[in-house]
């Protein structure tokens, strides 16, 4: 890949694969008899979430004409924002069942916004914030799904 519009291409219509497989995959989740909440719908709307995003990031960067950016990637600060994500995800899956889904994502979302999007702290911690509270309200305690809590039980 040369050129941004070609690794954008690429890179969406991998989500599209991605977000395809999820969908298959999803429709084999069985329920109980008698859930508030079928157990398939949450990673059904993940993946027609992944898979439309990936389908819009492809068209829009196939239908872009004009200058386009070559790249050299991934170059040594590319490798490493790939490296520090991917241990950063690792923690995350780690520290999800000590510390519960709301904060080992409000870690997770304050610390990677800070890093890649090189937000200022406060910018990162209230995005973290947000998604905690955000966690807690719609998914445990309006769908009543049943999430790690941790220690703060919620």
């Amino acid at each position: 890949m040369r050129t941004q519009r070609i690794a954008d291409i690429v890179g969406g219509l991998t989500l599209v694969a991605l977000g395809a497989v999820a969908l298959v995959a999803s429709f084999s989740i069985h329920g109980v008899t008698g859930e508030h909440l079928h157990p398939r719908t949450l990673p059904l709307l993940l993946s027609w979430v992944i898979l439309g995003a990936g389908a819009l990031l492809s068209i829009l960067s196939w239908a872009t004409r004009g200058g386009d950016k070559p790249i050299d990637w991934p170059d040594r600060g590319g490798f490493k924002r790939i490296l520090v994500t991917l241990v950063s995800i690792i923690f995350y899956l780690a520290l999800l069942e000590p510390l519960g889904f709301s904060l080992s994502s409000f870690l997770f979302i304050t610390f990677l916004t800070w890093y890649l999007g090189r937000y200022r702290w406060f910018i990162s911690l209230g995005l973290g914030i947000l998604t905690a509270v955000t966690i807690s309200l719609v998914f445990v305690r309006f769908l009543e799904l049943t999430f790690p809590t941790g220690p703060l039980g919620w």
